[in-house]
């Protein structure tokens, strides 16, 4: 059987999560604070284009908050915990094999649909959360769980693939690994990507490029296992509960 990752994300999933209860400020600047209501944790897209940063203290943009009508939010875990809940079990109704990577992201084994089209299921596992949860979210599809990543990156930030992209293709991901930032791939945090642009490695493309050896040897053996992954070639399979 081939094997076939998808990596479905919430959209800005605090914000989204208030938005189901609150449907009049969809289309608006909304954040959500941390619990002593301190920091950002979550903003939405309005939020983010009036240049609201992950992690901002709310007392360092009041003037911005109070000046673009900026709604905020306290943190309510439990309600992000029960919606969370709902959006696996509406994709537990549709793929029977799903790893629940974090609140707001899952990895699905698309694989066992041989014989379907898979980016079509992506998009109505796209409206059915949506329809019954009221969450936003995006798909990657991908040979490999790190591609998948990579593939959901570029569904959320380009508009042209309507919430769903899919990376099978070696064709497409020739195509598309050179526009994707390489700290943008997972796996490579803010130490590791310095260490590569320093080498000229800025790219999706250009790790994967590189010698799997010699990315170990920078980033241990999470680098080799990275490059493979970049390849097409699945090094981590589903961690099912």
């Amino acid at each position: 059987m081939e094997e076939v990752f998808g990596l479905i994300d919430c959209n800005n999933f605090y914000v989204s999560c208030e938005r189901v209860f609150r449907p009049d400020v969809e289309g608006k600047p909304v954040i959500v604070l941390s619990n002593n209501d301190g920091n950002a944790v979550s903003r939405s897209n309005e939020a983010k284009l009036l240049g609201v940063r992950m992690g901002d203290p709310a007392f360092k943009i009041r003037d911005l908050i109070k000046r673009e009508n900026i709604t905020l939010f306290s943190s309510n875990y439990g309600l992000y915990g029960d919606l969370s809940n709902r959006v696996t079990q509406v994709l537990g109704s549709m793929v029977p094999t799903v790893e629940t990577y974090s609140i707001d992201e899952s990895f699905l084994n698309l694989g066992e649909f041989a014989g379907r089209e898979v980016e079509a299921l992506a998009r109505e596992l796209r409206e059915r959360v949506l329809r019954w949860v009221g969450i936003p979210t995006c798909v990657g599809i991908a040979p490999t769980k790190t591609l998948a990543k990579v593939a959901n990156f570029i569904a959320k930030k380009r508009p042209q693939y309507r919430g769903v992209c899919d990376l099978r293709s070696s064709q497409v991901r020739a195509e598309l690994l050179p526009t994707v930032p390489v700290e943008e791939v997972w796996g490579i945090g803010g130490a590791s990507a310095a260490k590569l642009v320093k080498l000229g490695i800025q790219t999706a493309a250009d790790l994967a490029a590189l010698e799997p050896d010699d990315a170990r040897a920078l980033m241990t053996v999470t680098g080799g296992r990275t490059v493979y992954e970049l390849r097409g070639i699945s090094c981590l399979p589903l961690e099912l509960m």
